[in-house]
């Protein structure tokens, strides 16, 4: 039940007082016999000793166990319904001139000396007291009673105010930390202080999933926008490529130089374009693992479309691949992009004449892939060579344009495929770039 915090707090209170009411009521008859001692001394100080000594026969009077009379020293009361005194009190009140109680019994009897002589020296008065055999077990219950009543009170307490407000105090934590998330719960409403909390926490959430949907959609959006810009340039550019790459074949000279090099930027703007498109995607791709490639295919594909571009720029591009199937978990597109940009690294930056060699082969009794790219470029200084290591390229003068996002498309798809990624200096120079990984038995 959710209650406010007044509320809860009135409730605390009542429990509270309704206890303590108890207790004092518990405590008032244990200590009834006290009370009313202490109520007759206060009565005998107000007799009237005169009133006494002027009718000693009618002074006096007694109503169950409760009696006042007057008695001479010798213990002789001019009342005729007065009992007798006590010997012992008697001698005890008038020997030493002090009160004597006697409360052994069901009924407490107390002797007061009163005057110096006379029928009203002494005043016996009796009263209703306690069984002695009674008063320890009445004591030991009523501090039972009080020690339950404390633990009752206590945990009644906590299970009205504490529980229900540390409740709510753990739940608004949760939808804190939540807050944005599909977890977020909304806390109930109110009108006290931790009401007011989850309401702004509620609006906030609110606002923050509006702000994610637009985002999204604005995301969407970027998303379609680039993948149309690809499409569109695609049949351009294989047009360009092909026309690019018969003036290459067909002319000579100088015009055979500008047109290896327009293949050549050609080919760098269509893989730019592809990795654009990539990148957008791997924004939104949490798994790329629900679907399969065969690599050893994979592999002879990206030879034959780099052969050309490398036969132009004086380098030779060659794959080796096994027998058997290679079959791996990530979509076909990343995974071809993935490889495609690491063999255009080692085209675009090699020198003339150039080599490069994809090699492809199984591993660890066949449960995982090894693909190796390995070229006779320039290689790469050791800084440079750290920061790739660290999902980092930085270019050099060796490397003018440098992979750029081609790289971290590599590195991201390999980290979310569960791939390594290692970059090998080659001697005397080149570069060799190392991707594992596990294989799957079969087409997922």
């Amino acid at each position: 039940m959710n209650q406010s915090i007044p509320r809860t707090l009135l409730i605390g209170a009542a429990l509270g007082s309704v206890v303590a009411g108890v207790l004092i009521v518990l405590g008032l008859r244990a200590a009834s016999p006290a009370i009313r001692i202490a109520s007759l001394e206060h009565q005998l100080k107000g007799i009237g000793h005169a009133a006494c000594n002027a009718a000693p026969r009618s002074w006096g009077w007694a109503s169950g166990d409760l009696s006042f009379f007057a008695y001479d020293r010798s213990g002789r009361s001019a009342n005729p319904e007065a009992p007798a005194v006590e010997g012992g009190l008697l001698r005890q009140a008038v020997g030493e001139g002090e009160m004597a109680v006697d409360s052994s019994t069901n009924r407490i009897v107390f002797v007061v000396p009163y005057a110096p002589d006379g029928p009203c020296a002494v005043i016996r008065v009796t009263a209703s007291n306690l069984d002695p055999a009674v008063a320890p077990h009445l004591l030991g219950t009523l501090t039972v009673a009080v020690v339950v009543a404390m633990i009752f009170a206590v945990f009644g307490t906590f299970w009205l105010l504490v529980r229900p407000l540390r409740s709510r105090i753990e739940g608004l934590a949760a939808a804190a930390r939540s807050v944005g998330s599909e977890s977020f719960a909304e806390q109930p409403g109110g009108s006290d202080a931790l009401a007011n909390i989850a309401d702004v926490l509620a609006r906030s959430h609110g606002r923050i999933v509006e702000a994610q949907d637009a985002l999204e959609e604005r995301n969407r959006a970027l998303e379609q926008h680039l993948a149309g810009i690809a499409h569109d340039l695609r049949t351009p550019l294989s047009s360009m490529h092909l026309a690019l790459e018969a003036l290459a074949t067909q002319s000579a000279g100088e015009v055979q130089r500008e047109a290896r090099r327009a293949l050549a930027d050609a080919v760098y703007l269509s893989s730019m374009v592809e990795n654009l498109h990539e990148a957008t995607r791997l924004r939104h791709e949490v798994d790329i693992t629900s679907d399969s490639v065969e690599l050893s295919d994979l592999v002879r594909r990206v030879e034959k479309r780099f052969a050309i571009v490398g036969r132009y720029a004086g380098v030779e591009v060659a794959a080796s691949t096994p027998d058997e199937e290679v079959w791996v978990a990530c979509r076909p597109a990343l995974a071809e992009r993935a490889v495609a940009n690491v063999v255009q690294n080692a085209v675009e930056h090699n020198r003339e004449p150039g080599h490069v060699a994809i090699t492809l082969s199984l591993i660890d009794s066949g449960r995982r892939f090894e693909l190796l790219v390995a070229d006779d470029g320039p290689g790469l200084p050791d800084k440079t060579m750290a920061s790739l290591q660290n999902e980092t390229f930085l270019v050099d003068d060796a490397r003018p344009r440098g992979p750029g996002t081609g790289m971290l498309i590599t590195t991201e798809v390999a980290k979310r495929a569960g791939w390594s990624v290692l970059y090998e200096a080659l001697e005397p120079t080149g570069l060799q770039v190392r991707l594992e990984g596990p294989v799957v038995e079969s087409r997922q």
